[in-house]
């Protein structure tokens, strides 16, 4: 809306009488500035509105739903391992049970429920192993060697499998320990002798 303003301009006439003459001048309207800020404050709003939608969505895919894997115990050494975890950085640990003497075709180790991946991750997953070397008894029963307790932490890189379903450790003779994220149950990496005796 504009509204008139009046001002008034005085002119000689050629009588030589002086005229008041009035002049209509437009003015913009107060209204008129109001409607130009909402105008502005309403766009601003809703570019900050989409750019936090977009951050959201963008979160969103980078913080998917955690994968749960089972866990598979693969143990190539002459001692029988009573129990052994798997604890994330973040110090969330699961039980992977006992793990047997592996065969030519089994690892020892039955599946046990779970570490939870982050299938999008772009940076190694690091996990700590704690396992638990079984006693070892002679013929009548007494034990000869205590149990041991060992530690290692394990690194995998991705990528991972399209749809993974398995994190296997496998448990080698010299100590160490490696780790693997699979899509199905892996054969044993070592083809001990089948029959072999399980010290306990």
């Amino acid at each position: 809306m504009v509204v008139p303003s009046s001002h008034f301009v005085a002119r000689r006439s050629a009588a030589g009488d002086m005229n008041t003459t009035a002049v209509t001048c437009p003015m913009r309207s107060t209204n008129n500035w109001n409607n130009y800020g909402f105008y502005l404050a309403m766009r601003t709003l809703t570019r900050v509105i989409f750019a936090a939608s977009a951050l959201t969505a963008v979160l969103g895919c980078s913080r998917a739903k955690p994968v749960s894997l089972a866990i598979e115990g693969y143990n190539y050494t002459n001692r029988y391992i009573s129990s052994f975890t798997v604890t994330d950085e973040d110090g969330n640990g699961s039980w992977g049970g006992d793990v047997k003497l592996s065969t030519p075709t089994a690892g020892g180790g039955g599946g046990t429920c779970c570490v939870l991946l982050d299938s999008n991750t772009k940076r190694p997953v690091r996990l700590r192993i704690n396992w638990v070397i079984g006693r070892i008894d002679d013929a009548a029963g007494h034990p000869i060697a205590p149990d041991v307790r060992r530690e290692a932490w394990v690194s995998i890189s991705p990528p991972f499998p399209a749809d993974p379903q398995n994190f296997e450790v496998h448990f080698y003779a010299d100590g160490h320990v490696e780790a693997a994220i699979t899509r199905w149950s892996s054969e044993p990496r070592v083809k001990l002798p089948e029959g072999r005796r399980e010290r306990r």
